[in-house]
């Protein structure tokens, strides 16, 4: 495992997540595990270092809205007023999953977990990267998830290729909206309230 700061080693980091590797990284919130959304191996790596359950799924990063085609099947239209209001940020919006994506992508109403993120180093990172990011909060299952290094779990830490530091992060979770169904609903409340999507987009949202 090899650390590098977050000002530098993007060149590094792409070249390991090319060589289907699996990296720890900042986040708006706190510091995710990944690898490139397409590599099924690595994939399964991370389910193996996290200890995941069975039905846990994990979410995908990507750069911009128009790589939602590459993951979705079908775009509701509340995800263009979603993503104009809240993307970059903490909002992942679940959307009909693609078929052959990895299973550990889709949740279950059949759904892929999307977000644009906006810490600054993800988004240079993303720029390059087509394939989309697996993300999923980089702790073992049951345990809680790290906003800076001194937290981060040292076994897990140690099943990784390389980790970027880039310090203390704000922490938090991001709101997860369902969009698979006849109507939004909300799968987990997080710094984007329920308040906060009614009156920046009109949507009224399940719970």
């Amino acid at each position: 495992m090899k650390m590098v700061t977050d000002s530098r080693g993007l060149d590094e980091v792409i070249d390991v997540l090319r060589k289907d590797g699996v990296i720890i990284y900042p986040t708006e919130t706190v510091y995710g595990i990944g690898c490139l959304a397409d590599r099924e191996a690595a994939i399964d790596r991370i389910a193996a270092i996290k200890g995941s359950s069975q039905e846990a799924s994990y979410l995908v990063l990507i750069n911009e809205a128009a790589d939602l085609e590459r993951f979705c099947s079908r775009i509701p239209p509340a995800a263009e007023k979603l993503h104009k209001r809240f993307w970059p940020g903490a909002l992942t919006l679940v959307l009909p999953a693609k078929p052959g994506l990895h299973p550990r992508l889709i949740g279950h109403t059949g759904g892929v977990g999307i977000r644009q993120s906006s810490h600054p180093w993800v988004k240079n990172l993303m720029k390059q990267l087509p394939e989309g990011l697996v993300s999923t909060s980089a702790n073992p299952t049951g345990c809680s998830a790290p906003g800076k290094m001194e937290t981060l779990d040292p076994k897990l830490a140690a099943e990784v290729d390389i980790i970027v530091d880039a310090g203390q992060l704000a922490g938090g979770v991001s709101t997860v909206l369902d969009l698979c169904g006849d109507e939004p609903r909300i799968v987990r409340e997080g710094l984007i309230t329920v308040e906060d999507i009614y009156l920046k987009t009109g949507l009224r949202v399940a719970l």
